[in-house]
């Protein structure tokens, strides 16, 4: 099983044995640590990384209303509004069962309805025949996650176009409006994982982005921000940006961004349409390929996205489609789990070493433990590092990650495989990240086939700073 890490805790493992503050330490190995190359992801950014996809749930006034048009309009009747069989449980055991280590959930979308029994406005649960109006959405949501052991996030659309047609007797404006709405919701429910705030014409709305800032801050201090390009000057330090297109991302991704002058941390979250039309339309899940391909251009491009999952009109995500997650995790487990160099007898050798100590060696990169990682001397900036897997065998790609708590790293690097009795380069990139995922015949690895092999090289050049790598997977032959 690949791995993810259990406790948030462990989060500040990383940084804490390797920060620069630490070198009066009597540990020789400490004393050698790396120091972070700035900028680094803090903590809900790191946790964010660590969690490689999430579930996207669209649900709310369209899903009574199914057409190909996935925005509303506003004057949707709640009565439509009834979700019978909703079973917060069953979406938590279909983001189980898919391998999401959390969900995304939409509390508003941009026809204002609130899926929350909201003071702001009549236009919410309360006026619908749900449990008799005396239901909450997001509560049994976010208590049924915290049960299931997966983390919560909240969508709310800044557009709100049942505001923008009837106004509102309590708010002379939309953005006291539209902070009363997120105070509710960061303060009624606990602590929770992700804000998502849709952009989608946030130019034409007028909120006072300052104020959101601070109450976020205020009541959500480790939560993490999909700002869509609207929050990141006020909380530069925890958001995530948008990528510029739905769907898959560039193999190539950045996550040092300059704003305001200083370079920052924020990398891209894509958010991927696997059911309906965001909300539930009657259309199947997408095949299994497009779910892969979609994986592969997201998470094995060194970013965390949103799946989307639309559950039904009865408040119950389909059946077919939790079959589909579940085949879906099972063959991102044998991805992970088909490594080559976790076979007995691999050796591994790397042409620099950092000195002295023996924690920072070449086989820490195929221990299977993402705490551990290789390192050179502080002055190097290209290394090469070898495997020799014992005997040759198909290989069907590679896994490479960088200690990312340490900063992003890795500005050129090539894959290498000993064939007809020479070294081959097989493929060559600039960034790695979290994760890179290379395979072959698939997504950035398209027509390239990778030759059978009994010794593999990853060569580093140009690094930003001395090359740290905590794990390179060989994939052996998929089915």
């Amino acid at each position: 099983m690949h791995q993810r890490i259990s406790s948030f805790l462990l989060i500040f493992a990383l940084t804490l044995t390797c920060g620069a503050g630490h070198a009066e330490t009597t540990s020789e190995a400490a004393a050698t640590a790396p120091k972070p190359f700035l900028p680094v992801p803090n903590p809900s950014q790191l946790k964010w990384h660590r969690a490689e996809y999430r579930m996207f749930i669209h649900f709310g006034m369209k899903t009574f209303y199914p057409s190909n048009n996935h925005m509303g309009s506003g004057k949707e009747d709640p009565k439509k509004f009834n979700p019978h069989r909703f079973d917060a449980k069953q979406w938590v055991e279909a983001a189980k069962a898919g391998g999401f280590e959390g969900l995304v959930f939409t509390t508003k979308h941009h026809d204002g309805f609130c899926n929350w029994p909201t003071d702001t406005t009549t236009h919410s649960v309360k006026a619908a025949p749900w449990k008799d109006g005396q239901g909450d959405l997001v509560k049994e949501l976010i208590d049924a996650c915290r049960q299931g052991g997966i983390t919560f996030g909240i969508y709310v659309s800044i557009l709100d176009h049942h505001f923008n047609r009837f106004g509102s007797k309590q708010y002379s404006n939309y953005s006291d409006f539209y902070l009363a709405q997120i105070r509710e919701l960061s303060t009624r429910y606990g602590p929770f994982d992700e804000y998502w705030f849709d952009g989608f014409e946030s130019k034409n709305v007028k909120v006072d982005y300052q104020k959101l800032s601070d109450l976020i801050r205020e009541t959500q201090p480790n939560a993490v921000v999909y700002d869509s390009g609207t929050l990141v000057k006020y909380l530069p330090d925890r958001c995530l940006s948008w990528p510029n297109r739905h769907g898959g991302v560039g193999s190539e991704q950045n996550y040092r961004r300059e704003i305001d002058g200083q370079m920052r941390w924020y990398p891209n979250e894509p958010s991927v349409i696997l059911q309906g039309n965001w909300f539930h339309n009657g259309r199947p899940i997408t095949s299994l390929e497009r779910i892969q391909h979609a994986y592969l251009t997201t998470v094995g491009h060194s970013v965390t996205p949103l799946l989307n999952i639309a559950p039904n009109q009865e408040g119950l995500i389909d059946e077919s489609t939790v079959d589909r997650l579940t085949e879906f995790k099972a063959w991102v487990d044998r991805l992970h789990d088909n490594d080559l160099a976790q076979k007995p007898g691999v050796k591994i050798t790397a042409d620099q070493l950092r000195e002295p100590g023996e924690q920072f060696q070449p086989a820490n990169a195929i221990d299977g433990d993402s705490e551990t990682y290789y390192a050179s001397n502080d002055q190097v900036t290209d290394v090469t590092l070898e495997i020799n897997l014992g005997k040759v065998q198909e290989v069907a790609g590679f896994i490479l990650q960088e200690p990312i708590a340490l900063g992003q790293r890795v500005n050129g690097y090539q894959l290498e495989c000993w064939h007809n009795g020479r070294w081959e380069k097989v493929f060559a990139g600039q960034k790695i990240g979290y994760k890179r995922i290379i395979l072959e015949g698939r997504a950035s690895a398209r027509g390239k086939e990778f030759p059978a092999t009994d010794r593999v090289r990853l060569k580093i050049t140009g690094a930003l700073a001395c090359p740290l790598i905590s794990a390179i997977q060989v994939i052996g032959a998929m089915e």
